[in-house]
């Protein structure tokens, strides 16, 4: 009869593979537990030498500085599977504190693994392990621990104790270091060579978060298979060896939108700052009605200005970098942040509402885990992110309620996206994008919202947004600094919020008495300029253009900068992308398009400086509907004339219009472009010393009508004709670009233009169509 009351689990050498190489199945992880595990035992500096990586005897050696092990150490912690010192605190019970250079910097000391099962990272980076360590003692002993893993799978049924581990004591080392740990593993499991190399230093970059306790660790990669091509390599970020540089984000703080939310150690404070592109929007405190505390997040919002700053910056497009980061004491945690990765299901809520939600493309940050929070778990398996407990479902909760969801209402709804965009969708040309100062009245009435809350402590904004007031925002400002101020004095406890709304209340009142005044003046010029209107009337005849006025109204030189803003914001939009094609080296056509619409809008800039000051038309009409036949004839009888001399100089130029009056043809254009054409013509035979210059108009059709511009200079010679209009040809000392924007913006009208040559001068045909 069996007697035996108890049993006991017999464990299997398989268990080696269960959680070495089949638990950690990402050689980048391996090697980032292994880094972690030398910051826990104290090391300031990790080396992370990769040797004959394209042969067959290559080896990864890991060296760190810190405290390294003893004899006991190795028996009773490192071969102790799953058992961690780190976890049931006594893993620094025998340093004492006043050579604990950490402890100077820190109260309390936070480790990055806690799981007893991270050094078996090296069973997934290669089948052989031959471990050096050194305790730092008074009398070290160079302790050698000889693994190898496969032993561990030729047979299942022996037990997974009874596998003899190698150990002896060396009499010296190869290595620089008086205390530590080296780990040198061999027969790889993987081939590394340069550009997975690269891969892992940029991992490495972001493993560690330089705004903890983990700031003094340094991490290098050594391989020298690949110093020579390092030294052929154009950018930092495409260099192998070196000591890996802690990015983050703040790089973007002055050019993007972003949002910093944290809960205070104690759990009873969160503090939520919005910021713009550098300026303060708003900075509320309010009761934390979450279940955990000492969490923060960085969230910034990315539009294509700032994806092109930071792929500067970076060396690397947003989206290869990642995307919203998890950091706990220091130490990433996998896979939160990495390329192609949903772990907080951002990309799948943006298909519900593309242009209500923001994903992993618009967005880059990080979540901070901070301090004890045990129930934040780490999986064993490195790379499945943190246990889905009640305390993750409550950070996932704070993210998208404190964070996401308030910079989402202020890139969607007040800055629309921080991009140029059209009022409405029927409209050709795009706004410029908005910034703080252009949308006042919608943060006034966010800040108002958000005071009203009975969990608003302290709300801080900036008292700019307040202290001016437009025209059309007069009864609207005014209602919301009611609100806001009611909400102050009777909802929020901060005497010095009360206080500067009643100074700006103040102010408030000054600013509408001084706008009144305004508007009485304004009034009677308005009165004035009518009468004069009224005198000049008869000489209009529905001219396209005044023949000249005694002043320029104010309205049309806002309207002429409007115009000269947006060609300007263009140029500069296309200047940033045509920088970031170059440093990524682009092809030529790709350049050459850049090229080309930033020359066309200079142009656009260039004849508005020349003529549209004169110009009696409402240029903020994006086209107009009118007879063309009268428009040229009264720009060029009216305007060109008048200003020649900023064209000429001394050479005197001869403009004649033919059959003026026997033509008429309505359709819808631009007149900027009609000006544009004229303008580039005119100047090509001033370069070709021409005297005069012909506009004769042909028989109208019912659908087209032709336009003869000939001049009597030195002509195109036959050899040029086929390339005349191609972009940056020319004969003369131009640029090559005024011909080929004529027949751009002729081609878009759907129009067609030809150049023939004549026994002296050039003759150029243009046909207009409808």
């Amino acid at each position: 009869m069996d007697t035996d009351r108890t049993l006991a689990f017999k464990i299997s050498s398989g268990l080696k593979s269960l959680i070495g190489k089949e638990l950690i199945t990402d050689e980048y992880i391996a090697i980032f537990e292994l880094v972690k595990n030398s910051f826990d035992a104290r090391a300031d500096q990790v080396q992370l030498i990769f040797e004959n990586i394209y042969s067959t005897n290559s080896r990864i050696i890991i060296i760190d500085n810190g405290k390294g092990m003893d004899l006991k150490d190795i028996k009773n912690k490192w071969l102790f599977v799953a058992y961690s010192a780190k976890k049931d605190g006594t893993e620094d019970d025998d340093i004492g504190e006043s050579n604990d250079y950490r402890h100077k910097i820190t109260s309390k000391r936070f480790f990055a693994g806690a799981k007893g099962v991270g050094r078996f990272s090296c069973d997934r980076l290669g089948s052989k392990l031959n471990m050096i360590t050194v305790k730092k003692t008074a009398s070290p002993k160079i302790e050698n621990v000889v693994v190898d893993w496969n032993k561990f799978e030729q047979d299942t049924k022996q037990e997974f104790i009874k596998i003899d581990i190698d150990h002896k004591v060396l009499d010296k080392h190869p290595y620089k270091i008086k205390h530590g740990t080296i780990l040198e593993i061999t027969n790889l499991r993987d081939s590394w060579d340069r550009e997975k190399l690269l891969r892992l230093k940029r991992s490495l970059e972001k493993l560690i978060n330089p705004n903890t306790q983990s700031n003094n660790f340094a991490i290098e990669i050594i391989a020298k298979d690949e110093e020579k091509a390092d030294k052929n390599a154009k950018k930092d970020t495409d260099i192998v060896n070196g000591v890996i540089k802690n990015t983050v984000f703040e790089t973007l703080n002055l050019k993007t939108t972003q949002i910093v939310c944290k809960i205070s150690d104690d759990g009873e404070q969160i503090v939520t700052t919005l910021s713009d592109r550098g300026k303060l929007i708003y900075e509320v405190t309010e009761k934390n009605n979450f279940l955990i505390s000492n969490i923060s997040i960085h969230l910034f919002y990315l539009n294509q200005i700032a994806k092109l700053n930071f792929t500067k910056i970076m060396g690397i497009r947003p989206v290869r970098y990642g995307s919203v980061f998890l950091y706990k004491n220091g130490f990433r945690i996998y896979p939160f942040g990495e390329e192609g990765e949903d772990t907080l299901k951002l990309d799948r809520r943006k298909i519900q509402g593309q242009r209500r939600y923001l994903g992993t493309r618009e967005l880059i940050g990080r979540i901070e885990i901070l301090g004890e929070n045990e129930d934040f778990i780490e999986t064993t398996s490195r790379d499945g992110g943190l246990i889905r407990n009640t305390s993750y479902e409550e950070l996932v909760s704070f993210f998208y309620e404190k964070a996401l969801r308030r910079l989402e209402r202020y890139v969607v709804n007040i800055i629309k996206w921080g991009e140029p965009f059209k009022i409405d969708s029927n409209d050709e040309e795009f706004q410029d994008a908005l910034n703080p100062e252009d949308v006042k009245e919608n943060i006034i009435k966010t800040i108002s919202s958000l005071t009203s809350s009975k969990d608003i402590i302290k709300v801080e904004y900036d008292k700019d947004f307040l202290n001016i007031i437009e025209e059309r925002q007069e009864n609207s400002v005014t209602n919301v600094f009611n609100s806001l101020k009611l909400n102050a004095l009777t909802k929020t406890k901060d005497p010095e919020l009360q206080e500067e709304i009643k100074k700006i209340g103040g102010h408030l009142k000054e600013l509408l008495i001084e706008k009144q005044e305004i508007e009485n003046d304004y009034d009677q010029k308005a009165i004035e300029l009518k009468h004069v209107n009224t005198e000049l009337e008869h000489t209009r005849n529905q001219n396209l253009f005044l023949k000249s006025i005694s002043t320029v109204e104010t309205k049309e030189i806002v309207s002429m900068q409007h115009h000269i803003n947006h060609s300007t914001n263009t140029i500069k939009r296309n200047l940033d992308y045509l920088t970031e094609a170059i440093e990524r080296n682009a092809d030529k056509s790709e350049l050459m398009e850049y090229i080309r619409k930033i020359s066309l809008e200079n142009s656009k800039v260039s004849t508005m400086s020349k003529f549209v000051t004169k110009a009696n038309f409402n240029m903020k009409a994006q086209q107009i509907t009118a007879d063309i036949v009268e428009f040229i004839n009264e720009y060029i009888e009216n305007v060109y004339k008048e200003y020649k001399h900023l064209i000429i100089n001394k050479q005197m130029l001869h403009v004649e219009i033919e059959n003026p009056h026997n033509s008429s043809f309505i359709l819808k254009f631009r007149p900027l472009e009609i000006i544009v054409i004229i303008d580039n013509l005119l100047t090509n035979s001033y370069k070709a010393k021409a005297k005069s210059v012909v506009f004769t108009w042909g028989k109208t059709e019912s659908n087209s009508i032709e336009l003869s511009i000939k001049d009597d200079g030195i002509g195109i010679p036959d050899k040029n004709l086929e390339n005349i209009f191609d972009f940056g040809f020319t004969t003369t000392d131009g640029s090559g670009l005024g011909l080929y924007h004529i027949k751009s913006i002729v081609e878009e009208m759907k129009g067609q233009i030809k150049v023939n040559t004549i026994n002296k001068g050039v003759e150029f045909i243009w046909r207009i169509n409808r």
